[in-house]
């Protein structure tokens, strides 16, 4: 086997070993991601998907949650975050969450994304056809008011 091959062959091995040592972290922060969700929301029945040795994600009786490792200094936490429609325009948004009370409160609450809570999102450009025939209306009224 000249150097070539040699070299090619230890890359290769050098990033296997990477993915299955990136997979191996997924898994164990999934596992303490894991432990922190039932700690915080109680036991209940949950699915867990390690996403990177950073973040997983959790399904739970059809709310979906991403977990998020959090360094600070020499600590780490795992923060979640329920992912909630925006109340407006349907985005996908994501609300941090400590403890059952505030999934609760998130739920109850109507959430809205920050563009529209800002006023920066572009309304949609479809009317529906109810305001279609309101809008007429209107024009013919001031037409006739006139």
């Amino acid at each position: 086997m000249d150097l070539r091959e040699r070299a090619i062959q230890a890359a290769k091995e050098r990033q296997e070993r990477m993915k299955r040592n990136e997979r191996v972290a997924a898994e164990e922060f999934a596992e303490k991601a894991k432990k922190e969700f039932m700690e915080s929301f109680g036991e209940t029945e949950f699915d867990i998907k390690p996403v990177s040795e950073n973040t997983a994600e959790i399904v739970a009786d059809g709310l979906k949650f991403t977990a998020k490792k959090i360094q600070v200094e020499y600590a780490e936490y795992v923060h979640f975050y329920l992912w909630v429609r925006c109340a407006n325009c349907g985005k996908w948004i994501r609300a941090y969450c400590e403890n059952i009370a505030d999934v609760g409160e998130l739920l109850q609450k109507e959430q809205k994304c920050d563009e529209c809570k800002y006023g920066s999102a572009i309304p949609p450009a479809e009317e529906s056809d109810a305001e279609r025939v309101t809008r007429m209306l209107r024009e013919i009224l001031e037409i006739v008011g006139k």
